[in-house]
């Protein structure tokens, strides 16, 4: 088979797999979100993630949001880009780029960016997915679901929790 026959392949593949995801993919309490070759979870909206403030008895908490991001060039390379710990979300996306890109990338593109929680990100032999949530093992056990595919591996996972200060 021809390498712009196999490139048309995957392409088609990468397509039908995230389509596949687009409606109820993901687990109760997580939105599907996604691009191309890449399918994605992440927590709803005010669904119990740490926000400004949280009370620990009576003493108030202040929680400082810390973001990271995950770059990826599924097209050429499959390096991964990321960053964690870092105060804004466009700083967290400009770092896991400038990573990617700084390992001989040709095309990284953002696949995640989040706060306050955690990400993984599976590779299977046709395709990328990508999940996140507020516990390592739930965004690692959410990813291999979005993935369904025997061969999908958990290839990246870390996470960027809030800083408590009072």
């Amino acid at each position: 088979m021809s390498m712009r026959a196999q490139v048309l392949l995957l392409c088609c593949v990468l397509v039908m797999s995230t389509q596949s995801h687009a409606e109820g993919g993901c687990p109760t309490g997580m939105v599907p979100e996604g691009g191309p070759g890449t399918s994605s979870c992440r927590p709803l909206p005010g669904s119990g993630q740490a926000g400004a403030q949280a009370s620990s008895g009576p003493r108030s908490v202040t929680y400082i949001e810390r973001w990271g991001a995950v770059a990826l060039d599924a097209q050429y390379t499959g390096n991964i880009g990321a960053s964690r710990d870092k105060s804004s979300r466009p700083e967290a996306e400009r770092i896991a780029m400038a990573n990617c890109l700084s390992l001989g990338s040709k095309k990284c593109e953002l696949v995640s960016a989040y706060s306050n929680g955690c990400v993984a990100l599976a590779k299977s032999d046709t395709h990328y997915s990508v999940a996140s949530a507020r516990k390592l093992s739930e965004a690692e056990s959410t990813v291999l679901e979005l993935c369904a595919d025997t061969s999908c591996k958990v290839v990246y996972s870390r996470c960027s929790m809030a800083v408590p200060v009072r």
